[in-house]
């Protein structure tokens, strides 16, 4: 009874966020000047953007090919494709579960996929705190401390290998032998930081012409607004938090609040319509 209070407010509160952005959209910008600044998109840029987009999924498929023992490259794009767009849709990072499921169908054990699925989570924590650093110092203008950054953030995947070392459960043990090899290391970081950089390079590609924003400024931007998928509740779709980061990062630092704002629904908009178009190809031309 108090789990199922619980689910319910916390359904209330992601209903509250994301009505509450919705309003406040509204008011600061208006649906009008939304699409007005919808028509000064470039098609050609959406073309380019979804096929950077495309190109994140590609390599985060790619992760698990070095973490699973997966080897048909179709099948991982369609784990991705999937866990993906559920994870975006559903509350709570409920979406996740998805990813033991399609492993289960895959004849994959539980604890194979749980210690792939917390190492690959690790390297996307790792990456995008450095992509984020990365951007904030090029943002300050400092572009030796965001080279470091890139550099040196790999030290603290070594730093966990080294700790992983000391457990001895097989399974996870099996992993670190086998798995977790310094060129792996190496390369499933290198992947994630790509990941990061295609994806927000298509965010940056999809703004409207009207909307006046660097390419730093919005890839620091959008290093923020991935950064919401921490928080233990998100809006619906992540509609609000995703946009407070955005655009919420954009305003602390001085930019005007109707092109943050508009900014980050533009890039929403895109994410979502993006990993639907993804999933939908999957189901469709993926399924065997």
């Amino acid at each position: 009874m108090k789990k199922k209070a619980i689910k319910i407010f916390e359904l209330f509160v992601s209903i509250a966020i994301s009505a509450g952005f919705i309003y406040l959209f509204y008011r600061v910008i208006g649906f009008d000047k939304f699409v007005q600044f919808f028509k000064e998109i470039n098609p050609v840029n959406i073309i380019i953007a979804f096929i950077l987009y495309v190109g994140s999924y590609l390599t985060r498929a790619f992760r698990w090919k070095l973490t699973l023992s997966i080897n048909q490259f179709k099948k991982l794009f369609k784990i991705t494709a999937f866990n993906t767009v559920f994870n975006i849709f559903m509350p709570f990072r409920t979406g996740e579960l998805s990813f033991f499921y399609m492993l289960k169908k895959e004849n994959i054990p539980i604890s194979e996929s749980a210690v792939s699925f917390v190492s690959v989570r690790i390297f996307d924590a790792l990456s995008l705190f450095a992509v984020f650093g990365m951007s904030f110092f090029l943002f300050k203008g400092m572009p030796l401390l965001a080279i470091l950054t890139i550099i040196l953030m790999p030290l603290a995947a070594f730093v966990l290998k080294f700790l992983v070392s000391f457990i001895k459960h097989e399974k996870i043990k099996a992993f670190h032998d086998t798995k977790l090899t310094p060129k792996n290391i190496m390369v499933l970081y290198v992947l994630s930081v790509l990941t990061f950089i295609l994806k927000f390079t298509a965010f940056y590609l999809v703004l409207p012409s009207g909307v006046d924003l660097s390419f730093v400024e919005a890839f620091f931007a959008a290093s923020a607004g991935d950064l919401t998928t921490i928080l233990p509740i998100h809006g619906l779709a992540g509609i609000g938090t995703y946009e407070g980061g955005y655009a919420g990062l954009l305003i602390l630092f001085g930019i005007d609040k109707e092109t943050a704002l508009l900014a980050s629904v533009f890039v929403h908009l895109f994410m979502l319509m993006g990993a639907a178009l993804i999933a939908a190809f999957s189901y469709i031309f993926l399924r065997n």
